[in-house]
């Protein structure tokens, strides 16, 4: 299970940095909060060797560290201001083509060795928390579903940290591009609002876009579509450049059953 309140408040020590920090949620359903002791992780009640692939080896700060000789399966570790925001789950389910859930995940605050803060799901059902990675200053949060979503941002400004619903754009490339909140969006939408962002598609191969759903998305237009695997999730890769670099972005399924197009679930830039 996720680390409750009153598992936490049992955890609470004297501890002089949490009086240094304010710690704010407007995400319903994650909370944080200041802790200076990591409890053990839960049993597991997954299969995590299958799901090894997702965890950090080795982990690299004194927080993960310190989650992994409790227990708990390290996901990602990453700079958060003077902190060290590190994600880690208390288990994992595998499912196809390499995906996991990923259940009980937190967030671990950590300055140096010492935990100061906690973020947490106040649902144990709900998969909120998977991995984190970089974003701008702070860093986002993802979730621990088999397709990992954007569920949050947190961000460090002086003594506050704070959780906010997912920002409408990403800078990328140190400020010089932008990428508009595609994720969940089918690829034609997402295509609208990458194009007015600056970013051009680059047609793709066109025997690559004979056969399949590539053939079925090039002949609905997005000319940009690349390779298809035709098995698992059907993930599908698109291409476009503009003068910040260039982006990858990934869909999944066929499509709606409205006749919508893919959706996307990720995607990555490459700065020049």
């Amino acid at each position: 299970m996720t680390l409750r309140p009153a598992v936490l408040l049992l955890a609470l020590s004297a501890h002089p940095a949490l009086a240094e920090l304010r710690l704010t949620s407007q995400v319903p359903g994650l909370e944080i909060l200041p802790l200076a002791t990591l409890p053990a992780a839960p049993p597991d009640r997954g299969e995590t060797d299958f799901c090894s692939h997702l965890f950090r080896n080795p982990v690299t700060t004194p927080g993960g560290r310190d989650a992994a000789a409790k227990g708990w399966h390290v996901t990602a570790e990453t700079a958060l201001g003077d902190l060290a925001a590190v994600s880690f789950v208390g288990s994992a389910t595998p499912a196809t083509s390499g995906s996991c859930e990923l259940l009980d995940g937190n967030i671990g605050l950590y300055s140096g060795d010492r935990l100061v803060a906690l973020v947490y799901g106040t649902d144990s059902q709900a998969l909120l928390i998977g991995s984190l990675r970089p974003f701008g200053e702070g860093v986002r949060i993802l979730s621990g579903d088999l397709l990992a979503g954007t569920v949050a941002d947190l961000s460090r400004a002086g003594d506050a940290l704070t959780l906010t619903p997912p920002a409408d754009e990403e800078p990328v490339c140190n400020g010089t591009g932008v990428v508009p909140a595609i994720e969940g969006l089918p690829i034609d939408k997402a295509r609208q609002l990458l194009t007015a962002a600056g970013w051009e598609p680059v047609p793709g191969d066109p025997e690559t876009q004979s056969i399949g759903l590539a053939q079925e998305l090039a002949g609905a237009g997005m000319t940009e579509v690349g390779d298809c695997s035709g098995t698992g999730f059907a993930f599908c890769a698109f291409s476009y450049t503009s003068p910040a670099g260039e982006l990858s972005v990934i869909t999944a399924g066929e499509g709606g059953e409205d006749g919508s197009l893919p959706a996307v679930v990720r995607y990555d830039a490459d700065c020049r």
